[in-house]
């Protein structure tokens, strides 16, 4: 492999720039290259694409996978490739893993299928600290390894501080994501196989595959962006998913009423505005207010009520 930049921390991957990365694997023409789960955001060299979810995004936050790759991708699930063995030359799987439902699985199907490959998660330390609604898991590597500890918590024990901040700030997206990226996500190179471990499996943890288990991920995500200020358009998506997945818990649509007033959007409005006045959430006082333009009241009301009620100790 080629040189690649450094810091204290050892060798980075500069994972943000795929045609730096074909240089440092040596990725010739030729070589048969599958991207597993890219999304929004493919490996750009990749002949063959495969995802499991082409259409609604919840994993990458409701964002749409650009037209030119939708078109050529396989929809697939990373724990059934539709590959013979060792029938691809490069594998690039980047923020993947820590979704998956069987890691184990998972990984095995990647040795399978690849001669060499790529793997990028965050590392367990940022999980903790940032955190994402449907990562399952804490990864890092001991030893050589690739260790898979599963996530035992709901909402992120940091308030997922550490990624609004990376948002609120061009600086610190500059060190979080390039220049110290080895430290914030995992890096893992590996030729014909590589091994790994699976631990803490079994009740008390965090169920991604159980609606209510979700819909509160997804709610505290949005209510945290909104409580520290981080640029809204990266809650909006996270508010609308845990009312949808549990309409019946009124908090749920006081956040999605929330973001619709701050973001103009007329038509998420539209949809909850009757109930909050059915509930009583809002009164004639407050549609004299709208209708005058001063929603800036109504807004901290609805945040008011968000922030006072946890939905976990309710139900």
């Amino acid at each position: 492999m080629n040189k690649r930049p450094s810091n204290f921390f050892g060798e980075i991957y500069p994972s943000y720039d795929h045609n730096e990365m074909v240089k440092i694997f040596g990725i010739v023409p030729g070589d048969k290259v599958l991207d597993i789960g890219g999304g929004h955001k493919p490996f750009s060299r990749a002949d063959y694409y495969v995802d499991f979810d082409l259409t609604e995004g919840i994993h990458r936050d409701g964002q749409s996978i650009p037209p030119e790759v939708k078109d050529r991708c396989i929809t697939a699930d990373i724990h059934q490739l539709p590959f013979r063995d060792k029938s691809m030359d490069f594998i690039y799987c980047s923020h993947v893993l820590e979704h998956v439902s069987d890691p184990a699985r998972a990984c095995k199907e990647i040795v399978r299928v690849g001669r060499r490959g790529y793997i990028e998660t965050p590392r367990k330390w940022v999980e903790l600290c940032a955190g994402h609604p449907s990562h399952q898991w804490l990864i890092d590597v001991m030893e050589g390894s690739l260790v898979f500890e599963k996530r035992k918590f709901i909402e992120s024990p940091y308030l997922n501080s550490l990624l609004i901040s990376v948002w609120n700030s061009m600086k610190l997206e500059e060190h979080a994501l390039r220049r110290y990226l080895n430290v914030s996500c995992l890096q893992f190179y590996w030729e014909e196989e590589f091994s790994f471990r699976v631990i803490g499996y079994g009740n008390g943890n965090f169920d991604y595959s159980n609606p209510y288990h979700a819909a509160l991920s997804h709610f505290y995500f949005a209510r945290n962006i909104l409580l520290f200020d981080a640029p809204p358009e990266h809650g909006i998506f996270h508010a609308v998913k845990s009312a949808t997945l549990c309409p019946h818990i009124e908090v749920f649509g006081i956040l999605c009423a929330a973001y619709a007033l701050l973001l103009n959007d007329r038509e998420l409005w539209s949809r909850w505005r009757k109930t909050l006045y059915e509930k009583n959430i809002l009164s004639g006082k407050d549609t004299l207010f709208l209708s005058i333009g001063l929603k800036k009241s109504i807004l901290k009301k609805l945040v008011k009520m968000v922030e006072d009620n946890d939905p976990a100790e309710k139900n």
